[in-house]
C-alpha cells in the first residue's frame, strides 16, 4: 500500500510515519512537507536509508504536485497544518492558506480522482 502523508515533518506526522514504517513493512510512504515552522527533518533521521520512505518538499496548495502525488497513492493522511495560535493572531493568512485552502485542495483532487 502506498501512503501519502502531508506534514510528516511535524511532531504528530513524523511519529505516525516512524510507527508505520517500523510496524508495517509492506507500506511505502511518501511524505510531502513545506518545511514551515513546525517541520523538523531530525524527527525522521532513523529513516534516512529506508527503502519504504521518500521525502518530497512541497506545499498542499500546489495543485499540480499534489495531483501527481495523490494519483500515485492509495491513501492520503493529512497532518499539514499551521498550529501556533500566537502566530495566527498576528497573521491569520498562513493558517487560512494551509488549514482551509490546502485541505480543500486535497479534497478536490481526491474527489476528482475518485470520480474518474
Amino acid at each position: 500500500m502506498k501512503l501519502l502523508i502531508t506534514g510528516g515533518l511535524g511532531f504528530i506526522g513524523s511519529n505516525f510515519i516512524l510507527n508505520t514504517v517500523q510496524n508495517y513493512e509492506e507500506f511505502k510512504i511518501t511524505n510531502v512537507d513545506a518545511e514551515f515552522h513546525g517541520s523538523n527533518h531530525a524527527n525522521l533521521t532513523l529513516l534516512q536509508n529506508s527503502k519504504n520512505y521518500q521525502f518530497v518538499k512541497g506545499n498542499i496548495n500546489d495543485y499540480n504536485l499534489m495531483n501527481k502525488l495523490i494519483s500515485e497513492s492509495d491513501t492520503v493522511i493529512n497532518f499539514a497544518a499551521e498550529s501556533h495560535v500566537d502566530r495566527s493572531i498576528e497573521n491569520a493568512k498562513p493558517f487560512i492558506d494551509s488549514n482551509v485552502t490546502g485541505v480543500f485542495n486535497l479534497l478536490e483532487i481526491i474527489r476528482k480522482i475518485n470520480c474518474l
